[in-house]
């Protein structure tokens, strides 16, 4: 059962070839578990490709771009979807109820799109600073820490509606289990970036904590509560702030 979850979760939240599982009851109750581990994932193949540049000595365009598409690649671009249909939401300054209808269209405006571009560029700038060295690697584990932070909204924030995926995966989740468990992996990336590099760690997690607080005031009182999309747009802002964080001590050299 706790292995079909984990292969639920990577079906679902990765583009990674998967066996075919049934989403029964039982087999989705951990799902939101093995979330981070998407993550951990992608950080794995980010350090993978720093290291390939590191030793063939590649362009800083190709690193950086190359860096920028993983995470789209290996996540299938689900949490983009969510930033971009979150973003058109907020953009329209409507009321709750409209604002979750926007969320279902699957129509793209213009400001989301703005708003994909403008994140976009200032993820590809300031992750061209990047160099192969321990600060980076604290960077590669912030798409852990995202995961581990949006599935923890996922499980204990309260939905905006009674329908949907995240729904799903929140009412069926063993709550105890699930919490327990995104706590030990919080802990052990934040032991790990500790280690790593201390003052790129406090920066980077100190960054992501503060705004996953804003997230919680923000959906609660934009929408009413949270959704898939939410959380998708939350991943995305999660690793855009670890980027900026560590690409302006990159810059300045600490």
């Amino acid at each position: 059962m706790i292995f079909k979850s984990l292969i639920i979760a990577f079906s679902m939240y990765s583009k990674i070839p998967v066996p075919k599982i049934e989403w029964s009851e039982k087999n989705l109750r951990y799902v939101l578990c093995f979330f981070p581990l998407v993550g951990a994932v992608i950080g794995l193949f980010e350090f993978l490709w720093m290291k390939f540049c590191y030793v063939f000595e590649a362009g800083k365009i190709l690193q950086t771009l190359i860096l920028f598409v993983i995470p789209l690649l290996i996540s299938g671009g689900i949490h983009a979807d969510g930033f971009i249909d979150t973003s058109d939401a907020l953009s329209s300054y409507k009321g709750k109820e409209d604002k979750l209808f926007i969320l279902k269209d699957s129509h793209i405006g213009a400001f989301a799109l703005i708003k994909f571009i403008l994140i976009s560029s200032v993820y590809v700038a300031f992750s061209s600073c990047f160099v192969f060295e321990k600060k980076f690697f604290v960077w590669a584990l912030s798409f852990v820490l995202s995961r581990v932070l949006s599935g923890f909204a996922a499980a204990n924030f309260k939905c905006a509606k009674n329908n949907g995926t995240l729904y799903t995966f929140s009412s069926l989740a063993v709550k105890k289990i699930t919490n327990a468990l995104l706590v030990i992996e919080f802990i052990f990336c934040l032991i790990l970036i500790l280690k790593i590099d201390l003052i790129s760690a406090i920066c980077i997690l100190g960054s992501m904590t503060v705004f996953f607080a804003y997230f919680r005031i923000m959906s609660y009182k934009e929408f009413g509560g949270i959704t898939g999309d939410l959380c998708g747009w939350l991943v995305c802002m999660l690793e855009t702030l670890s980027t900026v964080a560590c690409g302006i001590l990159f810059l300045i050299g600490i």
